[in-house]
């Protein structure tokens, strides 16, 4: 089928815009942090950072898309619970050119870089080993000759970039110091984000099998994957409890503990319904829900220690 004219709405769709909400809370909460421990904001250098953040998360779904359709992954899924999981609608269909989708990660993945070295340049070097991961990530996250997510390295990363990796990055921009705050701050938010992860790849399992992606859930199977993913869960209070007692994250920190419910629904429906992909639909979004909802409020609660 010919690929269609360019279209805003399909590109936007492709790039899971609405999702972006894993980059803009951890660029949030860094800044937040600097703020909180250093009185240091610049409005111009978090705009910045932020876009930088976009840029890598667009070419991290693109080229990820890109190369699930060539290894033939998309087309082999019968039980993707789309916009979650599943890969790109639009390559198996045709509605989009694969070169166009590999061209438009690969420029996403330059500005990212081009911005990283920018910031970099103005801000302090440090930005060059973090950056180096991040673009690492998203590059070879399932390209064929590294394949990273295969190897059992997707969760770690994708939890490390989208938690600590850019909750560091975006306070060292602000105060040009690396902080055991800003590290102790982002490791919740990188299991929240590693639980999204996590979840979403229930669907995908047979197909991922099929072409070799051998990440987490494939290897332990969807009945230990899902008291795994309670575990995870489990993850995310923990750590904000652990930093509020060794008292790096101030006590209201604990106001986090306003989602256990969601994330209570979503333990109790995934241990029951592992093996029933429509029925874990709903466990996908109030994950997604989770993860942005424990994110603010943790931002917030460094402004709320201050009044």
């Amino acid at each position: 089928m010919k690929a269609q004219k360019f279209s805003i709405k399909l590109w936007l769709i492709e790039l899971r815009a609405p999702f972006f909400t894993a980059s803009c809370v951890p660029v949030i909460l860094g800044a937040m942090m600097a703020w909180h421990e250093t009185r240091s904001f610049d409005l111009f250098y978090l705009i910045l950072t932020l876009i930088g953040v976009l840029a890598l998360h667009a070419a991290t779904n693109t080229l990820n898309d890109y190369f699930d359709y060539q290894s033939g992954n998309d087309l082999l899924n019968r039980e993707a619970n789309r916009p979650f999981d599943g890969g790109s609608p639009f390559l198996v269909d045709g509605r989009l050119d694969a070169k166009a989708v590999y061209r438009f990660g690969f420029s996403a993945l330059l500005l990212g870089i081009g911005i990283g070295l920018f910031l970099a340049f103005r801000k302090g070097w440090w930005i060059i080993p973090m950056g180096l991961i991040g673009v690492g990530t998203a590059y070879f996250y399932v390209e064929p000759g590294v394949r990273l997510a295969s190897r059992g390295l997707g969760e770690l990363l994708t939890g490390l970039c989208f938690g600590p990796l850019v909750v560091v990055g975006t306070y060292y921009v602000q105060a040009q110091e690396i902080s055991s705050g800003a590290l102790m701050a982002g490791i919740p938010v990188g299991f929240l984000i590693t639980n999204v992860l996590f979840i979403n790849q229930f669907p995908d399992q047979e197909a991922d099998r099929a072409v070799g992606k051998n990440h987490w859930v494939v290897r332990l199977g969807k009945k230990k994957a899902a008291k795994v993913f309670v575990l995870l869960v489990s993850a995310v209070y923990a750590s904000v409890a652990l930093g509020v007692l060794m008292g790096i994250l101030p006590k209201i920190s604990l106001i986090t503990f306003g989602t256990i419910p969601l994330s209570l629904k979503g333990v109790l429906v995934t241990l029951r319904e592992y093996d029933h992909s429509p029925k874990l639909r709903p466990v996908q979004a109030l994950t997604i829900l989770t993860h942005l909802s424990t994110g603010l409020l943790l931002s917030l609660s460094f402004y709320l220690s201050e009044l």
